[in-house]
């Protein structure tokens, strides 16, 4: 055997043992890493997310950081938890790591067995934003998708002036979960019940399933929000809605480190932002004494 061919098969021999070794250390594909529902990776979803977070939780730097980039950049993953048996929601993610934000998503699908309701979401909707703690690289499982910063200006600039408000079943739905939270606070006497209550109410988000208003006459804020979309009478047939009232007197701070672990507080930046949506963006309503509009049926 010649030369030139023994060193041939010796140099093949080595490059097969060295795929081998590498084939052997790479690291293994996670088993739980879920692809994103494709739901969530489209640029007009991704586009209201953004308008969402632009509108109430965004501020000046953070819209700076974001709009001074070329491209916007979204990681965006299925996520897994634990779920009671027969529910069949599903969960989501999207990361924003130029401004530091992780917003969590739900498409709910389940059924409360003791009321006999289907609880199940048109679309995923937004349960909770989160600033800060985000990884310093792609987690596991993650779509990264990329839109250009341009298009997402051009959208938000179009849709500026577009103001979603609750229609006329909604708003009788939303006079009586008024009055009823108002009475259960004890801020209301029965017979003020009787007089006509001037609020502001906020455009509604087509990514959030919440509600918020402002009593002018009590310096109140009221929001609203349920895993079901507000439209289904199941939210206000069998009370699956949180309700939450803030006292502009007596529950806003500076900070949340003013009452650590408490949920009862408004900061004085969470408070100009609902009244900005509530009172520049809202749509102005009296809310009628009660026994005084048809219970809605649709």
């Amino acid at each position: 055997m010649s030369r030139r061919i023994i060193v041939g098969a010796v140099l093949s021999l080595a490059l097969v043992m060295l795929l081998s070794a590498c084939q052997s250390v790479a690291p293994e594909k996670d088993a739980s890493a879920s692809v994103a529902p494709q739901e969530l990776v489209q640029p007009p979803y991704l586009f209201e997310i953004v308008r969402y977070l632009y509108r109430w939780q965004m501020d000046e730097a953070e819209v700076d950081r974001l709009v001074g980039a070329k491209r916007v950049v979204f990681w965006v993953r299925r996520m897994e938890a634990p779920l009671d048996p027969g529910d069949r929601s599903v969960l989501g993610e999207i990361l924003l790591p130029q401004v530091g934000v992780r917003v969590k998503v739900k498409k709910a699908d389940y059924r409360i067995e003791e009321l006999g309701t289907e609880v199940k979401s048109a679309s995923f909707r937004i349960t909770q934003v989160i600033r800060g703690d985000l990884p310093g690289r792609v987690p596991r499982g993650s779509d990264v998708v990329e839109v250009d910063m341009q298009e997402l200006r051009d959208y938000l600039f179009r849709t500026r002036a577009q103001h979603d408000y609750p229609d006329s079943a909604l708003i009788l739905r939303l006079q009586q979960a008024f009055r009823k939270e108002a009475a259960r606070e004890g801020i209301l006497a029965t017979q003020d019940l009787a007089g006509d209550k001037i609020v502001h109410v906020a455009p509604l988000s087509p990514v959030a399933n919440e509600v918020w208003v402002f009593w002018e006459a009590g310096r109140k804020l009221f929001s609203f929000a349920s895993d079901i979309d507000l439209a289904n009478p199941a939210v206000w047939e069998h009370e699956t809605l949180l309700a939450r009232m803030y006292d502009l007197d007596q529950q806003v701070v500076v900070s949340h480190e003013e009452a650590p672990g408490s949920n009862r507080f408004l900061t004085r930046n969470e408070v100009s932002r609902t009244l900005f949506n509530c009172l520049l963006f809202g749509q102005r309503l009296t809310v009628q004494p009660p026994g005084s509009e048809p219970i809605p049926t649709k």
